[in-house]
């Protein structure tokens, strides 16, 4: 695995005490660690892209997963490799990519792409007027690929049936312009990939999962990004974040979502620097737990994993979170029956 930023391992770590805190901080909030699957759904982008201007269809493809597990930093990630640019005349934009709002359809999708491009009268316009211009600037921009994302919009899961004209405007827009479209969205989407108007023109597909512990790969994979992550870090020492302790700890505390394994080792990274540190210490992931992960939903009201003794058959009863089927959010059932008593880490930990 590489990261997009940092030192090399084999750097002399020591110079980052030179460098201020704030630059520091904005460092790590940038750092994208390539593990593979995160190469996968690059590679998707990128076979797509492309096919643009070939002879035949374009290739469309679709980057799924629950939230949390990576699609906005793949995308965004590409987008940086192929950014806007300027000409004597206008904007290039070779990537674009589009928010689709709830409840999609035709015109709103029309509207999204007008907003995207930078279209200042974006949403003043009938449903075909506003296709016309959207085709039009997309070609004026030299749009190449477009990114949809929040794609699973076109799904009404309350009626639990696809929004069928929107998804026929798509396939219309695809043929008329001939651009590649990538969508990235919720397991949902899958019921809008399925259609008619779709299921032949999205060939490509990619789900994006949770890292697993419950097999030996999977804790391979898990420890070789935290290894990776500790590598990189703009902190003078590492902080041994791949030691088997620590490691099992960070999962009991991410359930294996990357977004909450990133907002872990970014917020230990502040904490350390705050005290005057330049290594990541368990108090300082117990704090960042509990103060921006321990209400969230999905890790069912555990107990602080950085604080107390450790207990590694912990994880025998852990899934990941995109493995959750039954009550006791991340639990299996037995496990959901025991859980203990929350403690905070101000009561073990002291001050902030």
């Amino acid at each position: 695995m590489t990261s997009s930023t940092g030192p090399p391992v084999a750097d002399d770590r020591t110079k980052w005490r030179s460098v201020p805190v704030s630059e520091r901080i904005a460092l790590a909030h940038k750092l994208i660690v390539l593990h593979p699957r995160f190469r996968d759904a690059v590679g998707l982008l990128q076979r797509c892209h492309q096919s643009f201007a070939q002879p035949g269809e374009p290739a469309c493809g679709a980057l799924l997963g629950t939230s949390g597990v990576g699609k906005t930093s793949v995308v965004e990630h590409y987008f940086k490799l192929h950014p806007p640019y300027e000409t004597e005349t206008e904007t290039r934009r070779p990537i674009l990519k589009v928010t689709l709002q709830p409840d999609a359809r035709p015109k709103g999708i029309a509207a999204d792409i007008l907003l995207a491009l930078g279209d200042p009268a974006w949403s003043s316009g009938t449903v075909q007027t506003l296709t016309n211009r959207a085709t039009k600037l997309l070609a004026r921009c030299g749009v190449e690929l477009i990114v949809f994302d929040e794609f699973h919009h076109l799904f009404d899961m309350e009626r639990a049936r696809v929004m069928t004209k929107a998804a026929q405007w798509l396939k219309v827009l695809i043929v008329n312009t001939r651009i590649p479209v990538v969508v990235c969205g919720m397991s949902e989407a899958e019921h809008v990939l399925r259609a008619e108007h779709t299921e032949r023109r999205f060939k490509e597909r990619l789900t994006l999962r949770c890292f697993t512990w419950r097999t030996p790969a999977g804790r391979q994979e898990f420890c070789g990004m935290l290894k990776r992550l500790d590598a990189t870090l703009p902190l003078a020492e590492t902080s041994g974040l791949a030691e088997p302790e620590t490691a099992g700890r960070f999962y009991l505390a991410c359930r294996g979502i990357p977004d909450y394994l990133m907002t872990l080792v970014r917020g230990g990274l502040a904490e350390s620097l705050a005290r005057g540190g330049e290594r990541i210490e368990t108090a300082d992931l117990a704090r960042v737990f509990e103060r921006r992960l321990a209400h969230q939903r999905i890790l069912g009201e555990q107990t602080n994993p950085f604080i107390g003794a450790w207990d590694g058959a912990l994880l025998d009863r852990i899934q990941a979170a995109d493995e959750v089927r039954s009550t006791g959010i991340g639990l299996t059932p037995r496990a959901a029956r025991r859980r203990p008593t929350p403690v905070s880490a101000a009561q073990l930990l002291g001050g902030a």
